[in-house]
């Protein structure tokens, strides 16, 4: 069968490698994403945030790096939907659910239980889950 397609064969070679180092960086960026939220959670529900000081700090210092994964995330996942025209095969949007609940569940426990405090892992689950939030609402306001 002729090929079809008459661009040369370094412009095709040069896409499949862009779409296939887009697709690896959504792989990075979902698991950094899933080890980060277990991580908060995890100090959170247990309240060992100040006993493990070392991972505390290293979790807030990460925060700044983690949102603008987040941003860089929702930019290409639209670039993708305007560009190709197609659905991302990427769910964005479950991390944007599973940020909400906890931040709803651990903004309850901190209000209304006596055992759950505002502390350094309370405050960093309010800061990522607004922003994951903010950024999930500034992409649906801009949809395509």
């Amino acid at each position: 069968m002729p090929n079809l397609d008459k661009r040369p064969i370094g412009d095709r070679i040069r896409e499949a490698i862009a779409g296939k180092a887009v697709d690896w960086l959504y792989v990075v960026l979902a698991a950094f994403t899933y080890v980060y939220f277990f991580a908060l959670a995890a100090l959170f529900f247990t309240r060992r945030g100040g006993y493990f000081l070392v991972a505390t700090r290293l979790l807030d210092a990460l925060v700044e790096p983690y949102l603008g994964m987040v941003g860089v995330y929702t930019v290409l996942k639209e670039i993708r939907k305007r560009r190709f025209v197609m659905e991302s095969k990427h769910a964005g949007e479950l991390f944007v659910f599973i940020w909400t609940t906890l931040l709803v569940i651990a903004s309850i426990l901190v209000v209304f239980s006596g055992t759950y405090v505002f502390d350094e892992i309370a405050r960093l689950i309010l800061t990522v889950g607004l922003a994951v939030f903010v950024i999930y609402l500034g992409s649906l306001i801009n949809r395509p």
